[in-house]
């Protein structure tokens, strides 16, 4: 499954532990890199591999705690991590959850199988303690992986930042007991960890299409929880985080104007997903697509992909002489052409929201047309719904507001001038 090998880690110290009078959870992010054969997990990279990679933090699960690194997804509410009983090539270089470990783990006997399109993961639900920078969550439903397909590596699993999803429709006559909801932020929004609503954002601080500086060096010290409690360090060389997870409410302070909402398409309600309406869907002045009635777009932060229905995504290959990065899911350009591409226009119900090429292209200098150039441009997989991605969201702030079923769009504080635009019809 397409993902960047590149997320960011939690700053997990006493300052972000929520309190009754602290009902805003502002989470510092730092890019991280898990190299587990080296003794620092915390490299250095160049600015083309940081931009638009995955967030994620490091989550316990159990008692006493196991340490796993977690990607956040928002286009499903449901957890998973590698379990000890998955023995696939697939798994192999991920901490596994071993509930034999754990004092308050409680096996449901159920089975669950998550099809993300690309990837695919087979799972038995456990029920058990999760922690992250400061939410503690009992009872967290989640899965324990035996068997998964087509992931890329750095990761132990999926933190469910999607909507809830009904756990109970899946091997329904084998169920032992009904499971709670299976969204994290909603069940710490429930168990009282002081947050003020179920709503979360995640924003990274560039406000260019540049990405990251080309140094790439973005993270300063990072503290980790360990199982025992205590804490370690690892030194980075620039003090400011390279994102926000914001969970309880909204960060006035790092807007410019206002937050536009789009209402989510619930016509299913079990799905788990962000997913909005698309009113249309064009490259200015080039390819205009013929949108769906019934298209709607899913707001995903584990893919970097902007993905395309089957017969657009063919639409753009043929316009751009591109060739298609099956294992990437991405159209590959003719770097020649790159200076041609054109702003992405979308319309999600009454919003309109213009992304120019620097954010999901990077061109580069050739001698020769012969030589291609990555897009963040793949295929959905779907005959008529879109998928979006982090080379999309990244550019703005995006808020998801369990509370009133909606998707936020803002401008980042001193977003440059650069083209990217958002208004209301």
């Amino acid at each position: 499954m397409r993902s960047t090998l590149f997320y960011l880690a939690a700053l997990v110290l006493a300052t972000t532990t929520v309190s009754a009078s602290n009902t805003l959870q502002k989470i510092p992010l730092y890019y991280h890199h898990q190299k587990r054969s080296s003794n620092s997990d915390y490299v250095s990279a160049n600015a083309r591999d940081l931009k638009n990679g995955m967030l994620g933090g490091t989550v316990q699960i159990g008692n006493p705690p196991q340490n796993f690194t977690l990607a956040f997804d928002t286009s499903t509410g449901f957890s998973w991590v590698r379990g000890i009983q998955c023995g696939t090539s697939n798994c192999e270089g991920r901490e596994a959850y071993d509930p034999r470990n754990s004092t308050t783990v409680i096996s449901t006997g159920q089975s669950f199988t998550m099809d993300y399109g690309e990837g695919v993961v087979h799972t038995t639900l456990y029920e058990d303690t999760f922690r992250f920078a400061g939410l503690t969550v009992k009872g967290m439903p989640f899965g324990g992986a035996y068997d998964m397909k087509h992931f890329d590596t750095g990761f132990d699993g999926y933190l469910g930042l999607g909507r809830n999803i009904n756990l109970n429709i899946s091997s329904a006559h084998y169920s032992k007991r009904d499971l709670a909801a299976s969204g994290f932020v909603p069940n710490a929004y429930q168990q009282s960890n002081g947050l003020s609503s179920a709503q979360f954002g995640m924003y990274t601080t560039t406000t260019t299409s540049s990405g990251f500086s080309d140094s790439g060096s973005v993270a300063s010290a990072l503290a980790l929880t360990n199982p025992n409690g205590t804490y370690s360090l690892a030194k980075r060389s620039k003090d400011e985080p390279a994102g926000y997870l914001v969970i309880g409410g909204v960060d006035e302070d790092a807007i410019k104007g206002d937050l536009l909402y789009i209402k989510i398409d619930d016509k299913n309600s079990d799905s788990g997903n962000w997913a909005v309406p698309v009113n249309s869907f064009k490259f200015e002045d080039d390819l205009s697509f013929n949108v769906s009635s019934k298209a709607k777009a899913i707001f995903s932060s584990s893919t970097d992909v902007i993905g395309l229905p089957n017969a657009q995504a063919e639409e753009f290959r043929k316009r751009w002489y591109a060739k298609y990065d099956e294992p990437d899911n991405t159209f590959r350009i003719p770097c020649c052409l790159m200076d041609q591409l054109t702003s992405l226009k979308v319309k999600f119900g009454d919003i309109k929201v213009t992304v120019p090429p620097e954010y999901w292209s990077e061109a580069r200098t050739v001698d020769t047309c012969c030589e291609y150039c990555h897009s963040h441009i793949g295929k959905s997989e779907s005959d008529k719904d879109y998928i979006i991605g982090t080379a999309f969201t990244n550019a703005f702030y995006t808020q998801f507001d369990t509370d009133k079923n909606r998707v936020g769009l803002g401008l980042k504080k001193h977003q440059d001038d650069d083209g990217l635009e958002l208004c209301k019809d």
